[in-house]
């Protein structure tokens, strides 16, 4: 193990008793990867600290999925302007993707949006590290969608 470890906590749907919630720490915890699970049956929420370099945040819902339960995320629209081109929208999507906690994102060019999935519990560095790419975005007044927009900062052309 590496000594970057990351801890991410997991809101999940659908589990039904004890011994779901046991079977489901126990098949994290096997993860190559896992230094430790916990998993709150009352809160519905797991924690799970892993290596980055071996696990990434889809493993890890992959393995709740696998096991019992569905993985609860967040998804908000942010409004994106000045966008002229699809390598605009290619970029914004690229930038996203990089961010950790974001589980999938599309960004239309005609509506000026960008749809983002994201598990809301991952907050970590999303607002000490900006992308600039040439695209005005407006600072939106939600918590979550600010958390986003300060990793995706404007940058005037």
């Amino acid at each position: 193990m590496t000594e970057s470890l990351k801890s991410v906590e997991l809101k999940v749907a659908g589990m039904a008793c004890a011994m779901c919630a046991r079977t489901l720490e126990h098949s994290l915890k096997d993860l190559d990867g896992t230094t430790d699970a916990e998993v709150n049956l009352g809160n519905e929420t797991v924690r799970v600290e892993y290596d980055p370099t071996l696990l990434k945040l889809a493993d890890l819902e992959k393995a709740v999925t696998d096991v019992c339960c569905e993985v609860v995320h967040e998804r908000i629209t942010i409004k994106v302007g000045r966008m002229t081109y699809a390598m605009c929208v290619r970029t914004i999507v690229d930038a996203l993707e990089r961010l950790d906690g974001i589980t999938g994102s599309n960004v239309n060019l005609s509506s000026e949006k960008a749809y983002v999935t994201y598990n809301p519990y991952m907050t970590d560095g999303i607002q000490d590290e900006k992308s600039h790419f040439g695209c005005r975005i407006p600072v939106p007044r939600n918590r979550e969608k600010k958390m986003i927009w300060n990793k995706l900062c404007e940058r005037e052309n």
